[in-house]
Formats: structure tokens, sequence, C-alpha cells
């Protein structure tokens, strides 16, 4: 092997997969999400080329089942070749078998591993292979990384879809955990199944690269592709290259004494133009009353401010209420606030209320370390907190 050389390492592509949580009704926006995971594909070419990288790894989930198609697989092949340098495949759970692939064949640069373990050189790369398996079955239960070895004196990259650390047997994956990746003679396992970037370790290299496009707001932030550089017959980079069209945030906002511009600003501010939000109100304001009464418009109008989707909008805030002007009220929350008056000038009687409750009981010693103010205070936040709950389910 030479003194360097670089591969391109990426995993679940879900070509054609359709976009989850949103709500807009506007079909340019719905078209550009749906064409923004080929987009992010061929941005990762594009850097493959630029870099030089002389192989490729797709570590599974190029497809998904669900909307697998012929022109989805042509743009694939088409991608393959465009590359140019070779590049080495294992299924996944998500990729389907069609009666229709083989009349569609990948290029000759493109090697698909069989559901046994293979070993093959790398073309071009003196003293490097590429070793991998892929699944038999969709819900593939056995432990692939522990079938897979390297050769000897090679400088190895293993290719395979997998679950490190699987916790639950329903979704759990070719389940393996991390000490399987250990003494196989492997330099560099480029992992896919699990969404979000990760290193799972450095001796040897595991790495996660995640998906290359967010399609919720689960799967929040930057995606893209893993360049790897090896040098002297070590890895020596690890360099992360975002390629999505479309970023995904989950944001928390407080509406409390904010106007709707001024909540507007403040997401502006957090969320990149021509990105896709979730958002949770939290917190007591008038604004409230808008977001439980009018949520669509409220989601539209934070759209067309910030310049990006709103693809949901939860209401966890609670609206404003006027409990001197609901003092003497003869109806539940006058009786709220009138008992309210009443603990409020008692200590014996507040340490008494909180101790008939089986949870905050065990909390008792804190809150007789308190003083009057202290518990006083406690008592007004449960009012208003009780009247605000009271008045949002009117």
């Amino acid at each position: 092997m030479g003194a360097q050389f670089r591969f391109v390492h990426c995993a679940d592509l879900h070509l054609g997969a359709r976009f989850r949580g949103m709500s807009s009704a506007d079909p340019a926006a719905a078209e550009r999400m749906r064409r923004s995971v080929f987009e992010s594909f061929g941005r990762i070419v594009d850097a493959g080329i630029a870099a030089k990288a002389d192989a490729m790894f797709i570590a599974g989930d190029a497809f998904d089942e669900e909307t697998v198609t012929p022109m989805t697989r042509q743009f694939l092949v088409d991608q393959l070749r465009r590359f140019g340098k070779p590049v080495f495949i294992c299924r996944g759970n998500h990729d389907p078998r069609t009666e229709w692939e083989d009349s569609m064949p990948y290029p000759e640069n493109v090697h698909e591993f069989a559901t046994e373990p293979e070993a093959l050189p790398i073309p071009g790369v003196d003293g490097a292979e590429a070793v991998g398996a892929s699944f038999a079955d969709w819900h593939e239960e056995r432990n692939l990384p522990s079938m897979i070895r390297g050769t000897p004196g090679k400088f190895t990259v293993a290719c395979v879809h997998c679950d490190v650390g699987a916790s639950t047997p329903e979704y759990d994956y070719s389940p393996c955990s991390e000490t399987d990746f250990r003494g196989k003679g492997v330099d560099y396992w480029a992992i896919g199944h699990i969404h979000k970037r990760a290193i799972v370790s450095r001796d040897p290299w595991v790495v996660y690269s995640g998906n290359i496009q967010g399609r919720s707001f689960k799967e929040t932030g930057e995606k893209g592709a893993c360049i790897v550089t090896v040098r002297d017959g070590r890895v020596s980079d690890v360099d992360f290259v975002a390629t999505q069209g479309i970023v995904w945030y989950d944001e928390v906002l407080d509406i409390t004494g904010k106007t709707f511009d001024a909540l507007a600003a403040e997401l502006s501010d957090r969320v990149a133009p021509g990105s896709a939000v979730r958002v949770t109100l939290v917190g007591t304001g008038q604004l409230d009353r808008m977001a439980r009464e009018k949520p669509e418009d409220m989601a539209r109008m934070l759209s067309q401010r910030i310049r990006s989707e709103v693809s949901g909008m939860e209401v966890r805030s609670m609206p404003e209420v006027d409990l001197e002007a609901r003092r003497g009220g003869r109806d539940m929350l006058g009786l709220v606030i009138s008992q309210g008056d009443s603990l409020r000038g008692s200590r014996k009687r507040i340490l008494a209320m909180l101790s008939r409750n089986p949870v905050l009981k065990t909390e008792m010693r804190r809150f007789e370390a308190m003083s009057d103010d202290e518990l006083a205070s406690l008592v007004d936040s449960a009012v208003r907190t009780l009247a605000s709950r009271m008045e949002a389910s009117r």
C-alpha cells in the first residue's frame, strides 16, 4: 500500500424515502424535501471526486423498501458510474430485492457484498482490501461483525450494517457489541443502520457515518458522509462532510412576555433559512390562546417569517390569568385562589398539606428548610399553574 489513500464512507441513503411529520400544504416544499435526499447523495459523490477518493463504501440501506422504484435505482447506478472509482455496498434491512433490479445492473466499478463474508482487493490501492456481508433477510439476526475477518498485512476496510449495543429485540438488526469488532484484523469498520453520526471506537476505528438527510425532527443537525484518509497504513483523518439539503431542528420556545414578532425573531436566530423545524411552546402568555385556537395559522406565519418549514407545533404553554380579577369568584378558579390565600399566611398549614402528598412527603426536609417567604412563593406558583391549566382547558 502506498503512503496515502482516501475513501468515502456513507450509509443509510434511503433514496426516495418520504419525509415524516410534515404538515405543509405547499406542493413545491414537499417536492423540495423529496429531492433533498437525492441531492445529498449527489453532493457526496461530488465531495469524493473533489477529495480524489480512491473508493467508496455504502454501509446499507441505500434504498427504502416503501419507495424503491426503477427511477430510484437508476439514479444510484448513474451516480456510482459518475464516481468512477471502486464502490463497495452491503445490503441492510431497508434494501429489498426486486424482480427488475437485474435489468439495471450496477456499473463495473461497483461490488455488492453477498450474504456471506467476502474479501476483495481495492483496485488501484496496493495492500488494501474490502471485506463485508449483506443482510440475508430484512430482519437479520446474525451477528455479522463477528463473522468478518481481515487479511494480516493488509489495510482492511469492513462494510456492514449492524446495531451496536442493541437493546430492543424486536428492533435489533444484526445485533452486536463493541467487542465484536476487536481482534478481527480490520482497520476501519464502515458501519450503518444508526442514523446518528458516531465514532464507536478508535482502536480499531468503528464509525457510524449517520444518514445523509434527516427526515423528521428526530433526525436533527447536519447529515452527510465521512472522508477517511489513510497514511502509512493507519487512519490519520476521519472528516465529516455535510451534504444535506434540509437541516431539521427541534426547538423549545418560551412565550412568556413575548409578542408574536419577538417569538418569530428568536426562532429565526436559531434556525437557518431553508430548514425544517418542530416547535414546542412553553411558558405563560397571551400567545398561548393563539397557538391553541389557530395552530396551523401560527405555524404558517412562523414559516413565512423564518423562511423555513415549521413541520409541527406542540403547545405546552399556558394562558395568562388575571388572578385579581378572578379573586372572590364563585367558580372553581375562585375557590382555588381563595384556598391559596388562606394557605399563604400559615407555614404550619402549608407544611401539613405538603406532607399529605405521598410523593412530596419524601422531600419534607427540603420544604421545612424553606423560609416563610419561600413557602409563600411556592403556594403562589402552584395557584398560578393550576389557574393557567384550568383556563387552558376552557
